[in-house]
């Protein structure tokens, strides 16, 4: 399960998931699951899990992570301006702000 996993770039908890809700099948040897590598990754592209070639994973992975926080801090300082406030810098900013209303 664990390889498994490291192929898609996901956690064995999700390919564990898969399994017990029948979307993967797999054979249990004693405390190991087997699964067809080509179903997996049949799997994997069905539900959009992309991932890079051998060599390039930490740089694609990181300029991903890199433009989706972009998009989250563009989206959020829309909501922001949308309701007449600035934009909340962190989770704590709303924390603070929350224990100060209860106040």
């Amino acid at each position: 399960m664990r390889e498994a996993a490291r192929r898609i770039h996901r956690s064995p908890e999700t390919v564990r998931r898969w399994i017990w809700s029948g979307r993967l099948q797999a054979a249990k040897r004693g405390n190991t699951y087997y699964v067809d590598v080509m179903q997996l990754e049949g799997i994997a592209a069905e539900m959009g899990i992309t991932w890079p070639r051998a060599g390039t994973e930490a740089t694609a992975e990181s300029g991903r992570l890199a433009v989706w926080l972009e998009e989250l801090d563009q989206w959020k300082s829309g909501l922001a301006i949308q309701a007449g406030r600035p934009a909340r810098q962190t989770a704590s900013d709303l924390v603070i702000e929350d224990r100060h209303a209860r106040r």
